[in-house]
């Protein structure tokens, strides 16, 4: 149930996206592709905190993602690693880092929050990997 609301989350995001993101189609590899996509989305996560997340992989920056934002990159099979980086100094958000691989053809969803746990002072941002059946 979890990961049928991340995935509407992350369609709803594509379609209503309102911070200048384009919408995506959701099936945009044919089966003879020989590169995967990589789909990052945030939710809004919490209330009033708008900065924008600094998207980084195999150390390149991809670009600052802000809430209801989406970014794709194609990227040819392997394995990476992301890091995610809150750059509003004061905030003091833990980052986080991921590492995963793609295959040819493969679209990889990752939706990107902030969360903070019980009786911990800092947030930290937190990626989960949307599960496509």
């Amino acid at each position: 149930m979890v990961g049928l609301f991340q995935i509407f989350t992350l369609i709803f995001m594509l379609v209503s996206s309102a911070f200048g993101a384009s919408p995506q189609l959701l099936n945009v590899v044919s089966k003879t592709s020989d590169h995967g996509i990589l789909l990052i989305g945030r939710s809004t996560g919490i209330t009033g905190m708008f900065g924008r997340f600094t998207i980084i992989l195999n150390g390149k920056v991809l670009g600052m993602l802000g809430e209801n934002q989406i970014i794709k990159k194609r990227l040819s099979p392997g394995r990476y690693t992301l890091t995610i980086r809150d750059d509003v100094e004061y905030r003091k958000f833990l980052g986080t880092k991921v590492r995963f691989s793609i295959n040819s053809s493969q679209i990889k969803y990752l939706i990107v929050n902030s969360e903070k746990k019980a009786f911990d002072p800092r947030y930290r941002i937190v990626v989960k990997k949307v599960k496509r059946d």
